[in-house]
């Protein structure tokens, strides 16, 4: 095995990392075709822009207890069993999405508590993979692994966003969601696989898990530089991740197109998330990570204030690369970042701790809904952009140490 591997994909020189990685990719087809799937036939069978979005929140609001319970977990037990259970559990709780779908969305809050249980699915995943992410790579080498990782996650999801658009077009949503839920168990028991070539080190670990997810919630109070990330995060979810709640709205109601004009666009934005996942893997270890952090962010508030705002399907196309590419290099910012600075055995409760963070998104995805359904979807889509600015610039005159970091 190489020590000290160069170039964008250095973090490929490891035989353990390319099957991680490859599982995680699958994951995230899961994901995109859910979110699609979903988003799409609660705005059809509602016209409702506000509980479109809310179909968001709500799978996002459960990730504020799960998700710092899921990364205590995480450091203290296999997390390929925990994943492979993940996968079961999701792909059980997709099947049921797709009766309801099935039925005209009757009764329409059934599926909103599915999305519920799917949603504390998702805060066992995300600390789990990117445990095995980091944990798989020298520490040098982390920075490239987990923009590697977030590339392919993106461009699967580009593609899979596409396939879903067409696949809800001609096959419905039903059996789109249980196609989904099949990928999940595929993802579940690929991870079982890998994670046994994987020597986790032993943690020290406490009495209850209940004082590990304790000590994981204290990380945002004990370290600045920490701290500061998942306060940005949490603002940054809220103004500006949020934008994806609106996507079904905006393809159908700003730019006038159906749902393969709406897997087009969320194409487009997972191919832009892929180039700046790219650009990330060619920067390599950058020295100024907090400084690119914010600049990142600006960037994102731009895109986001811009992307539709011309009515253009066309222009949309464009601009929502822009849009792919700062979301997945901010979130992969934020991963490096909280990976490089925790101790090694808390790496799986600092996830935890950002998916807690992320949590709070759901605020912004009733609140954007709330403007989208008042102001229109131009209206609420400036507001958010212009605040992940006003939040980028806040953090960078708040916090010397991620100025430094």
């Amino acid at each position: 095995m190489l020590t000290k591997p160069d170039g964008a994909l250095s973090s490929f020189a490891y035989p353990l990392y390319r099957r991680i990685w490859a599982t995680s990719v699958v994951f995230a087809l899961g994901n995109w075709g859910e979110r699609l799937a979903v988003g799409w036939v609660v705005l059809n069978e509602t016209d409702s822009v506000f509980l479109t979005a809310a179909t968001f929140a709500v799978r996002q609001a459960p990730q504020l207890f799960a998700a710092p319970i899921g990364g205590a977990l995480s450091d203290r037990f296999s997390r390929g069993k925990i994943l492979l259970l993940t996968g079961l559990y999701k792909a059980l709780v997709l099947s049921f999405m797709a009766m309801i779908a099935a039925n005209g969305l009757e009764p329409l809050w059934l599926m909103f508590v599915l999305l519920g249980l799917s949603g504390i699915g998702h805060s066992f995943e995300i600390p789990c993979v990117q445990g095995m992410i980091t944990g798989s790579v020298p520490r040098e080498v982390r920075m490239n692994a987990v923009a590697v990782q977030s590339t392919g996650m993106r461009a699967v999801g580009a593609a899979g966003a596409l396939a879903a658009g067409f696949a809800i077009d001609r096959l419905g949503v039903p059996i789109t969601l249980i196609s989904s839920g099949i990928v999940f168990g595929i993802a579940g028991f690929l991870a079982m696989i890998v994670n046994r070539g994987l020597q986790v080190e032993l943690t020290v670990r406490t009495k209850s898990v209940v004082r590990d997810v304790i000590d994981g919630l204290q990380l945002m109070s004990r370290l600045p530089l920490v701290r500061m990330i998942l306060i940005t995060a949490v603002l940054v979810e809220i103004f500006g991740f949020s934008y994806g709640a609106l996507m079904p709205a905006v393809a159908k109601e700003a730019l006038g197109v159906d749902v393969k004009g709406l897997g087009m666009l969320t194409m487009m934005a997972g191919v832009g998330s892929v180039a700046g996942s790219v650009f990330l893997m060619a920067l390599g270890n950058f020295a100024k990570k907090g400084l690119l952090l914010i600049g990142i962010a600006v960037f994102y508030g731009i895109f986001i204030s811009t992307f539709s705002a011309s009515g253009s399907y066309a222009v949309a196309l464009m601009l929502i690369l822009g849009v792919g590419a700062s979301a997945a290099a901010f979130d992969v910012m934020q991963w490096t970042l909280l990976q490089l600075n925790v101790p090694d055995d808390m790496r799986g409760r600092a996830v935890g701790a950002w998916v807690f963070a992320i949590g709070f998104g759901w605020v912004g995805h009733l609140g954007l809904g709330a403007v989208a359904e008042i102001a229109g979807v131009q209206w609420a889509l400036a507001l958010a952009g212009l605040s992940v600015i006003l939040t980028a610039m806040i953090a960078l005159a708040a916090s010397k140490e991620l100025r430094k970091a």
